[in-house]
């Protein structure tokens, strides 16, 4: 399946030009008319030296033949220059209109790839294939492939003219011409190889330099700058090596192919003048001939250099349809869907099995059932698979076994829009976007109001601090804003949560990134918008689940125990080992 899409990269990028068919043809014929002008050039050259010559060597300026000719010249490269610029213009349109949509496509099928895909990739890797991937595609589709186009119209047009012109010549140029295209072939063999492991490398070292920005502080508490930088020394020492050495493939292009050239050049005047000398060609003819041979040159280094930068661009092509042929999510099945306007928020497991892959399953039987309004705590070691838990709950994967339902239906036959519109999640891991303050809490309720958001912030105790700030609610934030602490841009995820009312809430270390005296006012807040509502609560700090009407402890994907603080506690498991350890 792989390598047919492979063999297929270059079809589907003409599908993608294709959808503007009317430009695709109109460039075609442009471009067929700027070839033919310029080869009919010569063969004027040609008649308009024999037709001078004649004419001088009887005394007089024939201006009826050789006159007529004068002016076809500069009117055919008037035309080819007019259609170069007029192409020039509809591929321009046609290439970036193509990258937008396939662009476009990117972002929405990284918006339906399963969160396993994005965990198991690197982040750096995916935004290469997304931007500078994107870029080497532009380039190729508005530059070189066309030039290739061109350039191969032009051979096949000037070899034809050379045999109408002279076929002895045009033999001599045939027997020395294979060896520039043995020459081509061996070196366009192995481009494509490198120009993708080129960009893979880029990818890799894309994805360092990303990891060394966002953990900056952390790399320099550690003293890890040292180990950083021979990590970036090897990856950059094979990003160094795979240009340089695609670089220095392609640079043989343009040496041998001159060479080549000149040494036709020379055989080629040599037999001309000979012929001349016979009375079998005159010198308009020669003149025509080397001016198509060397014409012809300059084509065949465009072209194997332009076909060298279209293996780069069908490399970076395949690096973006391998993210575009992924599996996305299971996809709502529209027959099958439920759609739920309300929802009481009674949530089961029933014999639940999962596994990032197939190999390696995570949870072999996880069965438990929570009430409506419920507070349903998750506690265990890490790794245990706590957030992998409630990641089930939302759909984010997919079960390989068992059944999750809500309000006894099936999350599968929901929709994951109608399933999602129910629930609320706060992070340990804090989201802010690019935006006001405003927007970011008015993020959970489109169409919010500002009275709507000023409520939601004092629920979360986020309103203080945020009047405190020079343009209050309209202050400019983003992810990695100093305005604002870890703790504050906490707060504002929360008050994101509170405003979107949601039925259920899921609590993943909310209160991780916040002092103990914050922590109790937002312990406060989250209960009471809790009533009534059914949440589930992952916490570290065990203190905060006491009040839970049910805990359950997770260890490698099981449920090893389940009940109230009070009961647990009694039992003197595992839960009552860790909340003792925790606060012993």
């Amino acid at each position: 399946m792989k390598t047919k899409r492979k063999k297929g990269t270059f079809a589907r990028l003409m599908l993608y030009m294709g959808s503007s068919r009317i430009k695709l043809v109109s460039v075609m014929v442009i471009l067929i008319v700027m070839t033919l002008a310029n080869m009919f050039a010569p063969k004027v050259v040609e008649y308009l030296t024999d037709g001078l010559q004649n004419g001088l060597w009887k005394g007089v300026f024939v201006w009826e033949f050789p006159g007529r000719f004068l002016l076809a010249l500069p009117a055919l490269y008037i035309i080819a220059g007019a259609a170069s610029g007029a192409s020039r213009h509809l591929l321009v349109d046609m290439a970036e209109n193509t990258v937008f949509r396939m662009r476009e496509k990117m972002q929405k099928k990284l918006e339906i790839l399963s969160l396993n895909y994005i965990d198991t990739h690197k982040r750096g890797d995916i935004l290469a294939r997304a931007t500078g991937d994107m870029v080497t595609l532009t380039n190729v589709l508005e530059t070189n492939l066309p030039a290739v186009f061109t350039n191969l119209l032009t051979i096949i047009g000037t070899l034809v003219m050379m045999m109408i012109t002279n076929i002895r010549l045009s033999l001599i140029f045939f027997i020395m011409m294979p060896l520039s295209i043995l020459s081509m072939r061996l070196i366009v063999k192995n481009t494509r190889r490198l120009f993708k492991k080129q960009q893979e490398a880029e990818g890799e070292l894309n994805a360092h330099i990303e990891e060394c920005l966002t953990g900056s502080d952390v790399m320099r508490a550690f003293n890890f700058e040292e180990e950083s930088n021979r990590q970036l020394d090897s990856i950059n020492g094979k990003f160094f090596r795979t240009y340089v050495r695609s670089r220095a493939l392609t640079g043989l292009f343009s040496p041998i192919t001159t060479l080549l050239n000149n040494l036709v050049y020379i055989a080629l005047c040599v037999f001309g003048a000979h012929a001349i000398l016979n009375g079998t060609l005159t010198i308009g003819g020669l003149s025509a001939f080397l001016i198509y041979a060397n014409n012809i040159s300059g084509p065949i280094n465009q072209f194997a250099s332009m076909l060298n930068q279209v293996q780069a661009g069908l490399a970076a092509a395949e690096r973006v349809f391998d993210v575009l042929d992924e599996e996305p999510e299971t996809p709502d099945d529209p027959a099958a869907a439920i759609q739920m306007d309300e929802t009481k928020g009674m949530v089961d497991f029933q014999h639940v099995k999962f596994g990032y892959t197939p190999e390696d399953i995570l949870m072999k039987d996880v069965s438990f059932h929570v009430d409506p309004g419920q507070v349903f705590a998750i506690v265990g070691p890490s790794g245990a698979g706590k957030t992998t838990l409630v990641n089930l709950l939302m759909r984010f994967y997919e079960i390989n076994g068992g059944t999750i339902s809500l309000d006894g239906n099936s999350i599968r036959d929901l929709t994951r829009d109608g399933l999602r519109k129910f629930t609320g999640m706060v992070l340990q891991d804090t989201w802010i976007f690019s935006g006001t303050i405003f927007e970011n809490i008015a993020y959970g309720k489109p169409g919010a109001t500002m009275e709507d958001v000023v409520a939601a912030a004092k629920k979360a105790q986020c309103d203080d601090f945020i009047r405190k700030l020079p343009e209050g609610y309209e202050t400019v934030i983003d992810a990695e804003s100093s305005a604002l602490s870890m703790g504050e841009k906490q707060l504002l995820s929360i008050a994101r949560v509170v405003i979107a009312e949601p039925r259920i809430l899921i609590l993943d270390e909310a209160t991780s990134n916040i002092d103990t005296r914050t922590e109790v006012l937002i312990t406060k807040a989250m209960s009471d918008m809790m009533k009534g509502r059914t949440t589930f609560i992952i916490a570290h700090r065990l203190f905060t689940i006491k009040n839970a009407d049910s805990i359950i402890f997770m260890k490698d994907g099981d449920i090893l125990e389940v009940g109230d603080h009070q009961a647990l506690m009694e039992k003197g498991g595992y839960y009552a080992e860790m909340y003792n350890s925790s606060y012993a």
